[in-house]
């Protein structure tokens, strides 16, 4: 393989750029292959994952007009019994993000990702064959210690391949949402199998869905390259163009062996702790109304087929948001504002819904959860700028967990926002949820703008390139050189 020359370098301080050798339309055609190699079945896994995540919600008024088919009769649920049931699930999911994120490059994405996925795809089906309170929880915390790294570990695998990462990760999170938002109707349709086999329509649900789950996790094996300078599809100046607009703070498949002093030093920077405080607030509001969303718009006065349908929109819209906000984002390369238009709707949304719903009809307060909707739109934003915003695959692969696992913690406290005693109008939830986006607002704005300021990841040096071949690369704290690297490994 031939030794490609860079001559011109460009100096920002104690940092340096080697100038590209391509245009902007080879940028853009060999991105766009990257995008294709990647994204679809990135957010076919994501989809499998929204929807075992999620599908209890569904399940828990299914066939809801007949008391002894429900999963409430015949698992003998009471209480607050049903919200500790969806806690349960982050328990393990919280504690094994960093682990396994840690041990991702070890095994490869593909590899890793793949066991992932098969085993909570075939716990998510056996949770179709609990019996009693006890054993859903067991089996759900399973599934959350299963699933664990699958959001930070795409996250830091698309390090690998993007210097910008929130609006490829918003498509993937986005366009699995699109999909996963007609589970609704999934579900739907999933209710009319109850009785056959003597099986009762809910734990149908869970065997058909976590079935699906685990088949893909086998296909991922298969179909998921793992980094740039390995893949089959790309060739050689391909592979050039994609490493080399590569940021040189971002992690490489040249350095992918973590470093305990760089996962100690993760710990020092006060905006992980920031970001992953932000997220978790966020995510309390956006589980909590992800799984009552049935029961709460069944409260409003519609009959459970109705709630199930009914849950299609808003889920659409929060998908379609998501995606067109974080597009907008990185293609402007801004964040603050766009961060704030994620978070202004909702905070009124839930403001309304806790003072004037019994002055609006059944379709006045459903509206309402249009404006709700888009809080979801932040959660790609939060987690790609505290990915980007750290130095090394040590760092990366520590930062995007513990964003990820922190944020995740607000899953485990969402389940518990809204309960029977609160409804039908759910007053309390809808306070709780306001109030916590309205402290979002305040952190993201704070942290934003200390990023800004700091000028290293957002602005100037955010656009440095890494060459492998004859470029530069970030070890430590320091830009060296980095020679021969695809031709050694070629050889």
């Amino acid at each position: 393989m031939a030794q490609r020359s860079y001559v011109h370098v460009e100096k920002y301080g104690e940092a340096a750029q080697v100038q590209p050798d391509w245009t902007p339309a080879e940028e853009t055609k060999v991105m766009r292959k990257v995008d294709l190699a990647l994204i679809p079945w990135l957010t076919v896994c994501y989809t499998a994952l929204n929807i075992d995540r999620n599908n209890i919600s569904s399940a828990v008024i299914m066939n809801a007009e007949i008391p002894a088919h429900t999963m409430t009769v015949q698992l003998g649920l009471d209480g607050t019994q049903f919200n500790w049931a969806l806690s349960a699930f982050f328990f393990g999911y919280v504690l094994l993000e960093i682990p396994s994120n840690l041990v991702i490059t070890r095994f490869n994405p593909s590899r890793w990702i793949t066991r992932i996925m098969t085993t909570w795809g075939i716990l998510a089906a056996l949770m179709g064959a609990v019996q009693n309170f006890a054993g859903l929880v067991v089996v759900r915390a399973l599934v959350g210690c299963m699933e664990a790294g699958f959001s930070p570990g795409t996250i830091f695998f698309l390090s690998f391949w993007y210097k910008v990462i929130s609006s490829r990760w918003a498509y993937m999170f986005g366009g699995a949402n699109v999909v996963s938002s007609f589970g609704g109707a999934v579900a739907f349709g999933v209710a009319s199998m109850d009785g056959v086999g003597g099986i009762a329509g809910w734990r149908w649900l869970f065997i058909l869905e976590g079935s699906v789950s685990a088949l893909l996790g086998i296909m991922t094996w298969f179909i998921l390259p793992d980094y740039p300078q390995t893949c089959k599809f790309l060739n050689t100046r391909e592979k050039e163009i994609v490493i080399g607009r590569l940021p040189p703070t971002g992690p490489s498949v040249v350095s992918k062996q973590i470093v305990p002093a760089e996962v100690l030093d993760a710990f020092k920077d006060w905006k992980m702790y920031a970001f992953g405080m932000a997220l978790m607030l966020t995510l309390i509001t956006v589980y909590a109304i992800a799984y009552f969303q049935p029961s709460v718009i069944k409260a409003m006065g519609f009959s459970s087929t109705e709630a199930q349908l009914l849950t299609v929109p808003t889920s659409l819209l929060a998908a379609l948001w998501i995606i067109f906000i974080n597009w907008s984002s990185d293609n402007s390369q801004e964040k603050l504002l766009h961060g704030v238009a994620c978070l202004v709707a909702p905070v009124a949304g839930y403001f309304l819904l806790a003072t004037v719903q019994t002055k609006l009809s059944d379709y006045g307060k459903y509206g309402i959860l249009f404006l709700v909707a888009t809080a979801s739109g932040i959660i790609p934003l939060i987690i790609g700028l505290s990915t980007i915003t750290t130095k090394g695959t040590s760092r990366t692969a520590v930062r995007s967990a513990f964003t990820v696992a922190c944020g995740n913690i607000g899953g485990a406290i969402g389940g518990q926002i809204y309960q029977l005693d609160d409804a039908p109008l759910y007053t309390r939830g809808h306070w709780i949820n306001a109030t916590l986006l309205l402290a979002v607002l305040i952190l993201f704005v704070i942290t934003v703008v200390a990023v800004i300021k700091e000028g290293e990841y957002i602005g100037r040096k955010a656009n440095l390139t890494v060459f492998e071949r004859g470029g530069l690369e970030l070890e430590g704290e320091r830009f060296v050189d980095v020679t021969n690297v695809m031709s050694t490994r070629a050889a």
